[in-house]
């Protein structure tokens, strides 16, 4: 662990446990990403986030970060851009789409600061759009990325369905796996305060098959009709639409608890038998 590594784990412990000594170490955290931007947010993102348990989702992280974006806006609008060349094969892949996540709406937030100039707003908006959807950042040789792009809204209406597809099923998850989110689908409807467990049940390794999957699919079938929208699909996860509150994510949950309760009642008529 280096000294910069050291030192954002012990701010995050003064943050967590509101210590008299977090405003100090925050302003020396902010001097760290003023002096050394790109060392110190690599660090926290690829590092820290990865490994800390009080950042254990995107909800945490956000809840460190947003407070501080007034002092930290110009430095992520810096660093957002050089998070586009992970490739998919990089479980880092996973993450820069959640720090892009988190980024827009610090930017955002900037952006609407009437203590930020104007020179700086025109910066934050180019940001914006380097980090906004574009073709060349996906690898779909035969998908018009660019008109997906320009559909995605429309073609996320239908964007639940593919979990229902058997290209999908083996992302279901079992009976025992689904336990800590059994009750919220036994109700068929989940809770603001259920998105942090859905958050916390899909863990790096999980968010990562899917992403994979969905991109083997797009490839395999880029003639199906379905093949537009695993591309709106893939785009938007994490990045645009939370991971806990995509329809794709909480479809493939549901189709997960009704496989699982079919072969509970199957196993039980056997036992009987």
């Amino acid at each position: 662990m280096n000294n910069t590594e050291q030192f954002i784990s012990a701010l995050l412990e003064s943050w967590k446990n509101e210590s008299v000594s977090y405003p100090f170490m925050q302003a020396r955290f902010h001097k760290f990403i003023k002096l050394s931007c790109k060392e110190t947010l690599e660090t926290l993102f690829f590092k820290v986030y990865l490994n800390h348990p009080l950042l254990p989702d995107i909800y945490s992280l956000r809840s460190f970060l947003i407070p501080q974006c007034r002092h930290l806006y110009n430095e992520i609008s810096t660093f957002l851009p050089l998070t586009l060349n992970c490739p998919i094969t990089d479980l880092k892949s996973v993450v820069s789409r959640e720090v892009r996540f988190v980024g827009r709406e610090i930017l955002i937030l900037a952006i609407n600061d009437l203590q930020v100039t104007q020179k700086e707003r025109s910066h934050l908006f180019h940001t914006l759009q380097l980090i906004s959807p574009k073709p060349e950042y996906y690898q779909f040789e035969k998908i018009n990325t660019q008109e997906v792009i320009e559909q995605i809204s429309v073609l996320l209406r239908k964007g639940d369905v593919l979990a229902e597809l058997s290209d999908f099923s083996g992302l279901y998850f079992t009976a025992h796996e689904l336990e800590p989110l059994w009750d919220s689908l036994q109700r068929y409807k989940f809770l603001p305060e259920d998105e942090a467990k859905i958050e916390d049940f899909f863990n790096l390794s999980i968010k990562h098959q899917i992403l994979v999957t969905l991109q083997n699919y797009i490839n395999r079938n880029w003639y199906s009709p379905y093949a537009k929208i695993a591309c709106a699909v893939y785009i938007t996860l994490g990045e645009i639409i939370p991971w806990a509150k995509h329809p794709f994510i909480r479809r493939l949950l549901a189709v997960s608890y009704q496989e699982a309760k079919t072969l509970i009642k199957k196993q039980n008529k056997e036992s009987i038998i």
